[in-house]
């Protein structure tokens, strides 16, 4: 057990390092790049993430799927592989940029040094984001802790240094330069690291599983990108980089629960997989409600303290964002309850329901975003995506639950709908008590002296 705890705790921690460093320096850059800028390097990092994406085939999300197909002592040559195909799909897709550079820049409304920084920027990001998954599935927590740290640190640092050089006007671009430059550096060598390691460039065997998981996954992580950033590549085009900045302000405080989520997630993940392999369904149930326990005071913590912080976080011009915040949550916990149907399609391989689950929500959300976005501003992309997010909830429930079995899926409506429904209800409070700040923040203090005993009293996080 005190393994367990140890294993969770510098998972979680080192993810929220990981992921959450754009949170943390969120308060620092929005006044430093001011709201255009700001909503510039947001754009930039919209980018970024799509190419990390899609260029890459995101191999790493397979590993988990490897570690069930084949036996220990082919982990290493796996994943090898899966880098060699990730390291030749990105090569022959930024080929392609290179030679279509102009075109390309004018399509993205980005310089060409900002498309080729875009470029190394994505290849290093997956390299990092490879050996923190490898690292998480194999119970290597020190290992990750390490890696977060220096992958948060120096960027953050050398780009402190750079944005203060630069002219108000161009401040985005030492951002840009320090995360493409660090996440280089230190990509390239986790690269080379993986292939020396496994000795396996190309095993047909090894490929062929990696793709049939991988291209589906890439269709619905982009997809899943769509659904989560479309929003602001429409207020760029449909209003403008104020707006943008406004609007990222807020949804990047709020992207804070999406990171604790990540990284609970990629802690519960491990013991799910393993113990529903073994049959111990009363063990995952038991894990699975610990999350959601947890998971939930988190979320009713975090939207009833969130305006005042955010008054703090960011400078005063990004207020008119405040009431955005519950909306973004909301979609947030949705996002949370998904993931117990989308792990249970990932184990019985079926990535290509889960992409067309995601495309479907995706389209769907565009297509709000354009109705909401010209009826009542930046409040209507928040609204679409709430609404995109329940599609998606129910879509994966109604498949898990009525075509792959109602014996075999473990986790019905019952199991969450009470946490949910405490969920609603602190999210009405926030709506109904905006200036009610002492009122909101005592609640949090309740719910969270609660959970602080729950844990204490059954010894484990999740």
């Amino acid at each position: 057990m005190k393994k367990r705890n140890r294993v969770a705790f510098f998972n979680i921690f080192s993810t929220v390092l990981l992921n959450g460093i754009s949170i943390l320096t969120g308060p620092l850059f929005s006044r430093l790049l001011g709201d255009s800028g700001y909503g510039a390097l947001k754009i930039y990092n919209i980018w970024v993430s799509i190419l990390t994406v899609v260029f890459t085939l995101q191999t790493q999300a397979t590993l988990v799927n490897a570690r069930v197909e084949f036996p220990e002592e082919e982990q290493k040559r796996y994943q090898s592989a899966a880098m060699g195909l990730s390291v030749l799909t990105f090569s022959v897709c930024a080929g392609f940029v290179l030679i279509f550079l102009s075109p390309i820049s004018r399509i993205l409304a980005l310089d060409k040094a900002l498309v080729c920084l875009m470029l190394i920027q994505a290849f290093g990001t997956f390299c990092v984001n490879f050996l923190h998954i490898k690292n998480v599935y194999e119970y290597r927590a020190g290992w990750n802790m390490l890696l977060s740290l220096t992958v948060s640190l120096i960027p953050l640092v050398l780009a402190v240094v750079l944005v203060l050089r630069l002219p108000m006007s161009i401040r985005y671009y030492g951002r840009v330069v320090a995360n493409a430059a660090s996440y280089g550096l230190l990509g390239i060598p986790i690269c080379i690291w993986i292939l020396l390691r496994g000795k396996t460039f190309y095993r047909k065997d090894y490929w062929k599983f990696c793709v049939y998981l991988a291209i589906p996954a890439v269709f619905h992580n982009l997809t899943d990108l769509i659904l989560g950033q479309s929003d602001q590549l429409m207020l760029q085009h449909m209003l403008d980089l104020a707006t943008v900045g406004h609007y990222s302000s807020a949804l990047t405080l709020s992207n804070f629960l999406f990171v604790l989520f990540t990284a609970l997630n990629n802690t519960w993940c491990p013991f799910f997989f393993d113990e529903f392999k073994r049959g111990q369904r009363e063990a995952v149930l038991g894990k699975t409600r610990n999350f959601l326990e947890v998971f939930t005071v988190l979320s009713c913590g975090f939207i009833l303290l969130a305006p005042e912080v955010y008054h703090v976080y960011v400078p005063q011009p990004y207020w008119r964002a405040t009431k955005l915040i519950p909306l973004f949550v909301a979609g947030y916990y949705l996002n949370f309850l998904c993931t117990f149907p989308v792990n249970f399609e990932y184990y019985h391989k079926k990535p290509k329901v889960t992409a067309g689950v995601t495309i479907a929500s995706s389209l769907v959300n565009v297509v709000l975003n354009y109705l909401f976005i010209l009826k009542i501003g930046m409040a209507g992309a928040a609204v679409a995506t709430l609404i995109s997010h329940g599609v998606q909830l129910a879509l994966h429930y109604c498949y898990c639950r009525r075509l792959l079995g109602k014996k075999d899926y473990p986790f019905p409506v019952k199991l969450w709908i009470a946490y949910a429904a405490v969920f609603c209800a602190v999210t009405a409070l926030v709506f109904l008590t905006p200036n009610l700040w002492l009122l909101r923040w005592a609640v949090g203090g309740l719910f969270g002296i609660f959970e602080l005993l729950r844990i204490r009293k059954r010894r484990v996080l999740i």
